[in-house]
């Protein structure tokens, strides 16, 4: 709640650690949690008429709706059942690492602007926002594909003869990546029986 709309909150004294969500379409809503609540206001017409309708500017998730919850939290943590919200902690296999907001990868000391993002174990990129090699690798990239290969630190191998088939492979696109695919050949096509 440090950041984007969310962050409205903390002006309406919520200082807890939580998490949080606005959304603005006909109506307004904000979805937020803490480490042992959660709760969601929205604001709307029960006819699903815009909200907005007839006024000078268009209502927002962040200007009314989180509001309600801040004060509705800020209540909640006076509680017993409530009066213990924690930080929060990753799972085991999660790591969060301070991200250059630039380059979108791991942040240094020379790159003071940086938040923090979750990664499975294994996935954070290499490469840093100041050491980027000679193959950057941003987020997306690393996410998208299977990675660079550093030429340097890759054995040489035998050379095969060359390939005498001129077909270029048929390149996977995102979802085939993620889910797999593609890699079967399409089915030889029978000709249509003539028409009778």
């Amino acid at each position: 709640m440090s950041y984007g709309t969310a962050s409205s909150v903390r002006s309406h004294g919520f200082t807890a650690p939580g998490a949080g969500k606005t959304g603005t379409d006909h109506d307004v809503w904000f979805a937020g949690y803490s480490s042992n609540l959660l709760c969601i206001i929205w604001v709307g017409n029960d006819d699903y008429t815009d909200i907005s309708h007839g006024l000078t500017h268009r209502v927002q998730g962040a200007d009314t709706a989180a509001p309600i919850w801040a004060e509705f939290m800020n209540r909640a943590i006076k509680l017993p059942q409530y009066s213990d919200m924690k930080q929060f902690t990753a799972p085991d296999g999660v790591q969060v690492i301070p991200v250059d907001k630039n380059t979108w990868l791991p942040a240094d000391d020379t790159c003071p602007e940086d938040y923090s993002l979750a990664f499975l174990d294994g996935t954070v990129p290499a490469s840093t926002c100041s050491h980027m090699g000679t193959a950057p690798q941003t987020l997306i990239q690393g996410l998208t594909s299977s990675g660079t290969v550093n030429p340097a630190t890759t054995p040489e191998t035998p050379q095969s003869p060359p390939s005498t088939d001129t077909t270029e492979p048929k390149k996977k696109n995102f979802l085939q990546k993620i889910f797999g695919g593609g890699d079967k050949p399409a089915p030889p096509q029978t000709p249509a029986p003539p028409p009778q």
